[in-house]
């Protein structure tokens, strides 16, 4: 069976499928409010049967036509120009078990509480993913003029000149607001702190039309509304790699596939350690995020899970701060900056999975255990467009 088989399909053994589609409703109707980072994303829906790969489109705006035309002549036709980013899809999910006394003693219904549970912790789990895939971009700006995290000090907060200037980046680039006429922010409320105490604040109270206000939406400045989220990216001060290696030497780099060779020699514990981490490496001179997808520790090669344009050179470091303080990500972009799957809907992908006591036949012989889940069948999000996407790094007030 296909990984993507039956894709709007809620099934459970013993469990009448009213009540399963309630609670798939319910996750649904949790998540997708919740998920801050995800709420401006380009969607695509799960190709069903179609492998574990999804196409997003970056089309081509044409040059401006400053060529007159010519009498009883039409000009040749354009072509419709785009770039296509394929990404790969990966399966989520985790489940509680429950206990035959459990259901049977206790007044409060389980079922239901542990399905909201559930729901909060798929909303935090996607919601993560995306944000992680957003802090990948290239296009960063430190507070106050530092040059990279490393650098960084809780006095060079989020200001209203940090947002002038990113402002400034996204129009150079061309970069179209969205429908309401603002760009949007997502920030932390530790920066929140800091950005409010500004005369430039317009906040929601001040609004004139009180309707459109949105959730989570905090107020506006130089044209940016902001949304806060407790799950901004936060760069947590960390010493070290793994153990008490602080950085890894980038021998040479294959940009074709994503693959650094380094001069240290690595254990097999530490290539564990290292895998699925996100480090910071230098491309194109300015410090980027990147994932480790896998760690060859006999040939001392560590490949990522993308590489950006010209690879990579220097060192690889842990994404954490120098200065021992920690260090925020601010999110400011326009129109078709970056795209994420559809959960539901046409190819909805969400599924809450119920198996009462007695389910499982010989495994469960005495009908004590049940179990109730959350999955999503594929997943992911991807910038689409660098430029049109600013990440502000700073520090806040303690």
């Amino acid at each position: 069976m296909a990984i993507f088989d039956n894709l709007n399909l809620s099934t459970s053994n013993g469990v009448a499928p009213g009540v399963v589609d309630y609670y798939t409703r319910t996750l649904l109707e949790n998540a997708k409010p919740e998920m801050v980072h995800a709420r401006d994303a380009q969607k695509r829906t799960l190709p069903e049967h179609n492998g574990k790969h999804v196409q997003f489109r970056r089309m081509v705006p044409y040059a401006a036509s400053t060529e007159p035309l010519k009498e009883g002549i039409t000009p040749a036709g354009q072509e419709i120009r785009q770039t296509a980013f394929t990404a790969m899809v990966k399966p989520y999910g985790r489940h509680v078990e429950i206990t035959d006394e459990l259901n049977y003693y206790l007044i409060d219904n389980m079922h239901e509480e542990v399905a909201k549970l559930l729901a909060d912790q798929a909303t935090l789990s996607l919601d993560t993913i995306v944000r992680d895939a957003l802090h990948t971009g290239m296009n960063v700006q430190f507070a106050n003029g530092k040059a990279n995290r490393g650098a960084l000090t809780a006095a060079d907060k989020l200001t209203p000149a940090e947002i002038k200037k990113a402002v400034r980046t996204l129009k150079r680039a061309n970069c179209k607001p969205f429908a309401d006429g603002y760009y949007h922010a997502i920030v932390h409320p530790d920066a929140v702190y800091d950005l409010t105490a500004s005369e430039d604040w317009i906040d929601i109270a001040k609004y004139q039309d009180k309707g459109k206000i949105e959730r989570y939406e905090l107020g506006t400045m130089y044209k940016v509304k902001f949304f806060e989220s407790t799950n901004a990216k936060t760069y947590e001060a960390k010493a070290y790699l793994f153990g008490t290696t602080a950085e890894l030497t980038i021998a040479s780099c294959d940009e074709a596939t994503r693959t650094c060779v380094i001069t240290e020699n690595i254990s097999p514990d530490d290539a564990r350690a290292l895998t699925g981490q996100m480090v910071e490496v230098t491309a194109g001179g300015k410090a980027t995020l990147m994932c480790v997808e896998r760690v060859d520790y006999d040939n001392k090669k560590i490949t990522f899970r993308w590489m950006p344009e010209g690879g990579v050179s220097g060192t690889i470091k842990p994404e954490g701060t120098a200065s021992g303080v920690n260090v925020f990500g601010t999110l400011i972009y326009g129109q078709d900056a970056f795209g994420d799957i559809e959960l539901g809907g046409k190819g909805g992908n969400v599924k809450t999975i119920i198996n009462p006591p007695g389910s499982s036949g010989a495994a469960d012989p005495l009908e004590q255990r049940g179990t109730i889940a959350w999955k999503v069948k594929g997943y992911c999000a991807v910038i689409l467009q660098d430029s049109y996407m600013v990440r502000v790094e700073h520090g806040a007030t303690a």
